[in-house]
């Protein structure tokens, strides 16, 4: 970097007012923009996310300085341990990506990203050596005194990350949902992230009378069940016991328990398992 990461965090808050506009997921607004001074070849802030087995992370919400200036790409990375990996690890998301003046602001993903780890960081990159014009459209990433809700980091030159204090909430948040097929499943433990086609357990339709279509997809071939159970944990009925292969695996309950006996109307849980991965959905049998 050009100069010192600890150099480089002194002149990294930049307390320019607070500033007005929209509102996110809360009514926090800006005390002011990420910046890095000196300017910096590789710019970026990340956000440290816990993503549930049966969530997916399908964009991210940021507070944005100007909607004329564009942040060159947003990334995901995965992995287990407290910091980001290296920037040359990531997968890129999303690219030229514009928000609003002075607002809360969201970027969707084209893919949903989930994570055999559990851990993603999302990437927001600065231009490279961006400096802002004087009086002119201050592109940045705001941020607030506050304690943090997520933990944040930021690098200059994608490789060394530093943590940023708690006591400064860094406005980028991540957008979660449920776990669905057709999502990218990112490995931390790989030099690039491997991706997958589909991953995940779906249902429909449902609520459904007499039968509801079970769809698991899994990364690569494996062994496993796929079972219902009652509210009370009860096995219902067991739909597959054995191989399972990479891909779509799909499967019919047909409202009937083990002995073949129509169950009655109700909430119940599909659950598939394997030796590495749980996923798990409701089902509503109306009759």
């Amino acid at each position: 970097m050009k100069r010192s990461i600890v150099t480089t965090m002194l002149a990294l808050l930049w307390a320019g007012g607070a500033l007005a506009g929209g509102s996110g997921s809360s009514a926090t607004t800006a005390d002011g923009l990420i910046r890095f001074d000196p300017p910096q070849s590789l710019g970026c802030v990340a956000v440290r996310v816990e993503v549930p087995a049966q969530q997916m992370l399908t964009g991210v919400r940021w507070w944005n300085g100007s909607a004329s200036l564009a942040l060159p790409k947003i990334l995901v990375a995965s992995g287990s341990g407290m910091e980001p990996p290296a920037y040359a690890e990531a997968v890129i998301v999303a690219e030229g990506v514009s928000g609003s003046d002075s607002a809360w602001s969201t970027a969707e993903f084209g893919t949903p990203i989930a994570s055999i780890s559990g851990t993603l960081f999302v990437i927001l990159q600065y231009p490279p050596d961006f400096v802002p014009a004087t009086g002119g459209p201050q592109l940045g990433v705001g941020w607030s005194e506050e304690e943090a809700l997520y933990t944040h980091f930021v690098t200059g030159d994608g490789e060394t990350w530093i943590k940023v204090a708690s006591q400064c909430r860094v406005l980028v948040e991540p957008v979660l949902d449920e776990a669905i097929g057709g999502v990218t499943m990112l490995r931390g433990s790989d030099q690039t992230p491997a991706r997958t086609d589909e991953v995940g357990l779906t249902l429909a339709p449902n609520p459904f009378n007499p039968e509801t279509h079970v769809d698991l997809y899994l990364a690569a071939a494996t062994t496993g069940t796929v079972r219902v159970f009652d509210l009370r944990g009860r096995l219902v009925a067991e739909l597959h016991h054995g191989p399972l292969q990479a891909g779509h695996n799909p499967f019919v309950w047909n409202g009937v328990d083990s002995n073949g006996r129509p169950v009655a109307s109700g909430v119940y849980s599909v659950l598939a398992e394997t030796p590495d991965q749980r996923h798990v959905q409701k089902a509503f049998l109306v009759k």
